[in-house]
């Protein structure tokens, strides 16, 4: 009796892999793209490149640049009922912990802390905070653990898995899109969009969105991928890890994502950059799998890895002294008068 239930374990497990593998050849679903700034329908291809992180099909995609605004884009990008493939049970954003992550992870959560923490210090004791695309809920945990204890703390994601590992944890998240938030969700005096709005395919639409549920003065803190760092213009022909086929769908600069805020109605408090090492990493991990190169150097050159994840830090600070940091970083406000809008330079 052992020995067959051991023969059917197996039996499940091959078929399980077979499962795996058949999943990985078949092509995705896709549809066709277009800028969320403006309607001109010229664009020139700008990068060609596969899924080099997670393998989810062998799809080759293509980001392309407007010709008339500037917006780097994902042309033809995977329809909303293939996101679970997109993002699969082991993508780093549903379970980002220090037993996976090691080392990795608690730098980055003493580091996030103090620049979430330095964006709340004007909040009252009672403010409501909103994180979109929250993921596991990291941030948040962040501001339970080391912010004001009083403050409501929220998240929302459009995945089911990350809704249930915030909500494990005892977090308030909402499921599916912000715009399909309650009426009680309202009145918030800061969201975060922290590496959310590049996932997004409508850039202008959220951004409208979260205007209209925050308070008169509320805040909107957006971190995205900088499509003008110096990693960008050495690897942007094909493995750039900003890119982070298929699933970064807009990519901005200064230019594009000042005009974005304009356009949905938010004054911008400030646009700057930040220092960070993963996309020089991920660059070069991209490079190392489409050349072949052996597994034990790729994972050299992952979220895991702390040795790369310092040495590039040390660029990474070199690089924020030129202004060219790795990340966008953009504070925008919603105007006190009511309909007011535009954009402040800084």
């Amino acid at each position: 009796m052992r020995g067959s239930h051991d023969d059917h374990m197996e039996q499940v497990k091959a078929t399980s892999l077979a499962s795996r593998q058949d999943d990985r050849a078949a092509k995705l679903q896709m549809e066709t793209a277009s800028c969320c700034l403006c309607p001109s329908p010229k664009e020139v291809p700008l990068a060609s490149g596969e899924d080099f992180e997670y393998r989810v099909s062998p799809d080759v995609f293509v980001a392309v640049r407007c010709m008339a605004c500037g917006m780097i884009f994902l042309k033809y990008r995977p329809v909303l009922s293939e996101l679970g493939r997109v993002y699969p049970p082991s993508y780093h954003a549903f379970n980002f912990s220090a037993e996976r992550f090691g080392l990795a992870y608690s730098i980055r959560q003493r580091l996030e802390a103090r620049r979430l923490l330095a964006h709340c210090r004007d909040l009252s004791p009672d403010a409501r905070i909103l994180d979109v695309g929250c993921g596991d809920g990291f941030h948040l945990k962040l501001l339970r653990r080391f912010g004001e204890p009083t403050w409501r703390l929220e998240g929302v994601d459009a995945s089911e898995r990350a809704v249930a590992a915030g909500r494990e944890t005892g977090l308030q998240v909402y499921g599916g899109p912000v715009e399909q938030l309650p009426e009680s969700a309202t009145g918030y005096d800061l969201v975060l969009l922290i590496a959310t709005i590049e996932h997004v395919s409508s850039p202008l639409e959220i951004l409208t969105a979260i205007r209209a549920r925050l308070r008169p003065g509320g805040r909107v803190l957006i971190v995205t991928d900088n499509a003008g760092s110096w990693s960008f213009r050495l690897f942007r022909r094909r493995y750039w890890g900003g890119y982070h086929f298929p699933r970064h769908w807009y990519l901005f600069t200064h230019q594009t994502l000042r005009a974005l805020a304009s356009r949905a109605g938010f004054e911008v408090e400030c646009l700057s950059t930040m220092m960070s090492p993963v996309n020089w990493v991920y660059s070069i991990h991209n490079a190392l799998v489409d050349w072949n190169a052996p597994r034990w150097l790729v994972n050299r050159f992952t979220l895991s890895s702390t040795f790369s994840l310092a040495a590039f830090t040390l660029l990474g600070l070199l690089q924020q002294a030129f202004g060219r940091g790795e990340l966008l970083h953009a504070v925008l406000r919603r105007p006190q008068a009511t309909g007011g809008s535009g954009s402040s330079a800084t």
